[in-house]
């Protein structure tokens, strides 16, 4: 039987009580929490994921290699700017990666992007699926029907593959945007503004989305 798969995100900036709903986002059901703290340093994060209670840090994926390393975090996030580094380096990391059981994360913003990425990591975030909630005016017009044929094209691919990859809708993800995720063949979504921009709902915005996803099981 096919799960979708939940990806929360942190959000950019500290809240009060930040801790306590991601821990129970991450009791209720989300599967990983992807770390998006873009203003801090590696030692603001190191204050921040220790913060985290331990049990959850291998569900935790960071874009600072060194602080997935230092906690043994569940994976690292390659950002557009160190994927489109010297390609050597990208290979050393993601065979350190495999090595280790750690997750391969990248965003593809465009179908180009999609294409190479897939045979190479084992997160595709697709972003932004639809118009961000938690980022003004940030979008992209895809074609919904070439990425409906791409992804499922790639999952029949996946199924004899060695590298276990799965794609993800993110950005402009809520509860009403379900249905036409699913239609897409789309492996999981991952969560921000649906979220975040109501904290003190936060944990009821996410059960509400996981019933719904639950639903089509």
């Amino acid at each position: 039987m096919f799960i979708m798969q939940t990806i929360v995100y942190t959000p950019a900036n500290n809240i009060e009580n930040e801790v306590e709903i991601i821990s129970q986002l991450l009791d209720n059901g989300a599967n990983y929490l992807y770390i998006y703290k873009p203003e801090l340093d590696d030692y603001s994060l190191v204050d921040f994921v220790e913060t985290i209670p331990e049990q959850y840090w291998k569900q935790c994926i960071s874009t600072s290699l060194i602080i997935t390393k230092e906690f043994d975090l569940g994976g690292y996030h390659f950002t557009r700017d160190i994927v489109q580094k010297n390609e050597l380096y990208n290979e050393k990391i993601l065979a350190w990666l495999n090595e280790t059981n750690k997750i391969s994360s990248v965003t593809a913003h465009d179908i180009e992007e999609l294409k190479k990425y897939t045979d190479k990591f084992n997160h595709i975030i697709v972003s932004p699926i639809f118009p961000s909630i938690s980022k003004e005016n940030y979008s992209y017009d895809w074609n919904m029907e070439e990425l409906r044929i791409m992804i499922s094209d790639f999952r029949i691919k996946s199924q004899i593959s060695s590298l276990k990859s799965q794609i993800f809708a993110v950005g402009g993800v809520d509860e009403n945007k379900i249905d036409e995720i699913i239609k897409l063949n789309f492996d999981g979504i991952g969560l921000l503004g649906a979220l975040w921009s109501e904290p003190e709902n936060a944990v009821n915005n996410f059960n509400q989305i996981l019933e719904k996803i639950k639903s089509y099981n």
